[in-house]
């Protein structure tokens, strides 16, 4: 048999000892070379919806980053003007009284605007306009700030008529080019956060479309590669099997393009839920919901660092090997990967070592993947996965852009909390700050009159604190402060409210206690203050005393507004009955000779 009956004996159509048409030859060559052309061209579609996916999700991150910077950004602004106007508040008021400690705050606060002149120049530093914005800023405080500080000479030099002189100049003839180009930083902010989201949603319009039309292609490729297969079955078996092989091939490709579009819309909508958590354990129940879903198939745990850095604790685990990891507690140096701030093991490192929590979890026999939750330069825990298999590549990138995002996610809650901990707290006794009281006294006051129980407002007043000042120093006095307002917190319950209600005053709100109950409680802290050490340098300060008064509900008042009068009242009498005493309202009616509570001896 020759060559051409040999062809054709694997041709159909061709009689035995015949010769093959040049038509059905030329029609086989013909769909053998549209069949490549439709397969080639399906998977480059494919690799073009892979490669948008890819830039799409590297855009997103970038986006993410810029948005954070411009909500810190807004934030710095806020802050120096927040500061700003504290310091004109106590240069104001310094002016009018001539008090050590607000002419002390006002340098405070005054140094903490140059802080955050400073901090705002070093985050701005990547738009011109913001910069010279600053360097206008910075003129208007220093304008600002010769016109307080003017109060505080005159005053020193020349008295309070000269200063009163200069605070009314300033109220009468106000100016506010800080807030004014304040505001317009913080414009221009706004309008750079909406054109980040602008191009955010032209991105994921952009992305959204190209995966529409890659998909339609594919499938009207697919389409038609199937239809030139029926119409050439009779003619070529093998081609047509080619065309088979070839078609489950694209369909494995389309297969994976949907699932990595559907990773990518649940990434998505992660980021958006953690974004919008007001929590951590909110943000841990959006995970614990997430991640499941996302890498199947797979163990793993959220593990986090608490706050003096020394632990790491799991809060949250999924999968059959998932309570082993959630039941771990271990130190940061037993993760290779905390050790190092990158994935362990490597891709493609088998002989990396199995990290030390893993094996006291009993994991060691697993493929296991740990990675770092690093943001701003800060690592806050670790995502530890494990599989009875070899983790995918496509396993590894999916956990390790999911890792990202939690990072940045957890980093801004971080964020938000210690805002939230700072707009609340008083920093240097870490109690709560009269705003705090006085918005949360009434709610306070709603739930006793619901539970028919009581409530004390306790007024404490530090006993000649400014002669303290001045014999030991302002140092010294923040010292007493500090140890003063950790007696307090630590003579409360939790559902109590210690605050600092401002200089050497401090209040405290006692929960579901009656008047009785607040006065044995105060009469603790008194005698507990008396007898407290202060350790100041090499040595400790003199022994300082407490003046309390003491208001309750509903006897002496069910408003915050009379209950503060009456226990300042009650406070008040304290001090003339000699302090270091305890007095409440209902001894107000006793004439002032009458002692309210004996002093220790």
């Amino acid at each position: 048999m020759n060559a051409r009956s040999d062809q054709g004996a694997f041709l159909p159509g061709v009689q035995a000892g015949g010769s093959v048409p040049r038509a059905r030859v030329e029609s086989t060559t013909g769909l053998r070379r549209r069949v490549l052309v439709m397969f080639a061209l399906a998977v480059a579609l494919i690799v073009l919806l892979a490669v948008g996916v890819f830039v799409s999700g590297q855009r997103y991150r970038s986006d993410q980053r810029w948005t954070l910077h411009i909500y810190q950004v807004r934030e710095q602004i806020l802050q120096l003007v927040n500061h700003l106007q504290s310091a004109e508040m106590e240069a104001r008021s310094y002016g009018h009284t001539g008090r050590a400690d607000e002419f002390q705050r006002y340098w405070h606060e005054i140094a903490a605007v140059d802080r955050d002149g400073d901090a705002l120049a070093g985050m701005v530093t990547d738009n011109p306009a913001q910069v010279a914005a600053v360097g206008t800023l910075r003129a208007g405080i220093a304008s600002q700030r010769a016109r307080f500080e003017r109060i505080l000479t005159d005053y020193r030099a020349h008295g309070p008529a000269a200063a009163h002189a200069d605070v009314d100049a300033l109220i009468e003839r106000p100016t506010h080019p800080v807030r004014d180009v304040a505001r317009q930083m913080l414009d221009r902010e706004a309008a750079l956060l909406r054109s980040r989201e602008a191009a955010s949603e032209r991105t994921g319009t952009h992305v959204t479309l190209a995966t529409a039309i890659a998909l339609a292609g594919s499938l009207a490729l697919l389409v038609a590669a199937f239809a030139s297969v029926a119409l050439e079955q009779r003619r070529r078996i093998r081609s047509e099997q080619a065309l088979a092989e070839n078609a489950h091939t694209l369909e494995r490709a389309l297969g994976d393009a949907k699932r990595a579009g559907a990773n990518l819309r649940h990434l998505s909508t992660l980021a958006e839920l953690l974004q919008n958590c007001r929590g951590l354990d909110e943000a841990i129940n959006v995970i614990e919901r997430a991640l499941p879903p996302l890498l199947p198939g797979v163990s793993g745990a959220l593990s986090l660092i608490n706050a003096s850095r020394n632990i790491v604790e799991a809060r949250m685990h999924w999968g059959g090997r998932g309570p082993e990891l959630g039941d771990a507690v271990f130190a940061p140096d037993d993760c290779w990967a905390l050790r190092r701030s990158q994935p362990h093991p490597g891709d493609g490192d088998p002989s990396a070592p199995v990290c030390p929590h893993l094996v006291h979890a009993g994991v060691i026999t697993d493929h296991s993947l740990c990675l770092p939750l690093n943001s701003q330069g800060q690592v806050l825990g670790v995502l530890s996965i494990s599989a009875h298999e070899a983790l995918t590549p496509e396993t590894r990138r999916l956990a390790t852009t999911a890792a990202d995002q939690l990072a940045l996610a957890l980093a801004n809650l971080q964020l938000q909390a210690s805002l939230r901990t700072q707009s609340i707290r008083d920093p240097l006794t870490n109690l709560f700050n009269r705003r705090y009281l006085e918005a949360s006294l009434p709610r306070e006051l709603l739930r006793a009159e619901r539970r028919k129980g009581g409530l004390s407002v306790l007024m404490f007043d530090l006993d000649h604190f400014k002669r303290y000042n001045d014999t030991q120093g302002h140092d010294a006095g923040d010292a007493l402060l500090g140890a003063f307002g950790a007696l307090l917190a630590q003579s409360c319950r939790g559902e109590d409210m210690p605050c600092r209600f401002g200089g050497e005053e401090f209040t405290l709100v006692l929960s579901d206690a009656d008047h009785v109950q607040a006065r044995e409680r105060a009469d603790a802290i008194r005698k507990a203050t008396s007898e407290l050490v202060v350790r100041y340098r090499a040595g400790t300060l003199p022994p300082a005393t407490v003046s309390i008064g003491i208001a309750s509900f509903p006897e002496h008042g069910d408003t915050p507004e009379v209950l503060f009068r009456m226990a300042d009242q009650a406070l008040y009498r304290a001090k003339q009955l000699g302090r270091n005493r305890v007095a409440s309202a209902s001894d107000l009616a006793q004439p002032a000779h009458a002692p309210a509570v004996a002093p220790d001896p």
